[in-house]
């Protein structure tokens, strides 16, 4: 069956910018530039331009090009479009810029770095609402409702901008009435004394061991969790230590909910990345909440000084010390 719909007859978008351009300055040099290709293929785009309007739009001279009557006029009405596209095309961006933006997040990520810093976004970002859950499978762009997503790693994937952006150092955390129970923590090798809690993500422990010296030291036993905030949360109740990233426990330890031990770090790395697909990237609540997130952990990766612990800090009573 045969369309009855009408074809338009029209040049190609390329020719027309290039023109546009080129007409405007007066110059294909400074065309190019403008649209960052060559001047070679602005051009080249001008004369598919003229041959297929069957004029000539401009008069090429030894330093200059000079509009002819038939270029002034359609320059004028080419002007006239291509300011209402760009008007249209910013009204409908400007709509996409506010409303909801579904962002999927690991627990521990949501729960100690991002929520707290949910009034940030709001008070520079008033027009997006956030809307987080939290997951550790890999997100589903085209069946699940998400339009952005941080993931544990920064393994690159095809058809998504993987962009990693927090890193921070790891070590060894604990509540502090574990510590005032009837065990003595002054070194890493009386960690044989008290549970270690163990992350099933990633769990470290062996590397942490080995960088303090304790390499005939048994850390496979204790608790295992799903992932590291239901470790941290293990902690916070005294059920044993667990070896935290840095950044995730700040807040933590400055409420003395935690406490941080020995001097001793497993190197910063890289732990989550921003993942959306390549082609959202430039969605304008996507770009914002990327810009935001990368400028607020990049502003955080300065070291900051922590309380440790002692090893001398006792409670007065031991009414209800902690089994260890």
């Amino acid at each position: 069956m045969v369309s009855t719909v009408m074809r338009r007859d029209l040049p190609p978008f390329t020719s027309i910018r290039s023109f546009e351009a080129a007409a405007r300055h007066l110059s294909f040099k400074a065309a190019a530039e403008e649209l960052n290709v060559t001047q070679s293929a602005i051009s080249h785009q001008v004369k598919a331009l003229e041959e297929y309007l069957g004029v000539r739009l401009f008069l090429r001279r030894t330093r200059e090009i000079v509009l002819t009557n038939e270029g002034s006029g359609y320059l004028g009405e080419v002007s006239l479009l291509l300011d209402q596209l760009a008007a249209m095309t910013g009204h409908i961006r400007d709509k996409d810029a506010a409303g909801p933006l579904f962002v999927t997040s690991t627990p521990a990520f949501a729960a100690r770095w991002l929520v707290p810093r949910i009034a940030a976004f709001h008070a520079a970002h008033s027009q997006i609402e956030l809307h987080i859950a939290t997951s550790l499978e890999p997100p589903d762009f085209a069946g699940d409702r998400v339009d952005v997503a941080i993931r544990f790693g920064q393994e690159e994937l095809p058809g998504l901008l993987v962009s990693p952006f927090f890193s921070t150092p790891r070590f060894p955390v604990a509540c502090p009435r574990l510590l005032n129970g009837r065990r003595i923590l002054r070194s890493p090798d009386d960690l044989r004394y008290f549970t270690l809690l163990h992350d099933e993500v990633s769990d470290g422990w062996q590397d942490w061991l080995l960088c303090s010296g304790l390499a005939d030291f048994d850390s496979t036993k204790g608790p295992r969790f799903e992932h590291c905030e239901l470790v941290l949360r293990a902690a916070e109740e005294a059920q044993g230590v667990a070896l935290a990233y840095g950044a995730l426990v700040e807040a933590d330890i400055a409420a003395g909910r935690l406490i941080r031990l020995f001097e001793i770090d497993l190197p910063a790395r890289a732990i989550y990345s921003i993942v959306s697909p390549e082609t959202w990237a430039s969605r304008p609540k996507v770009a914002a909440f990327r810009n935001w997130l990368l400028n607020e952990a990049a502003a955080g990766m300065e070291p900051r000084a922590m309380p440790r612990w002692s090893g001398r800090m006792r409670q007065v009573s031991r009414e209800r010390e902690p089994v260890l």
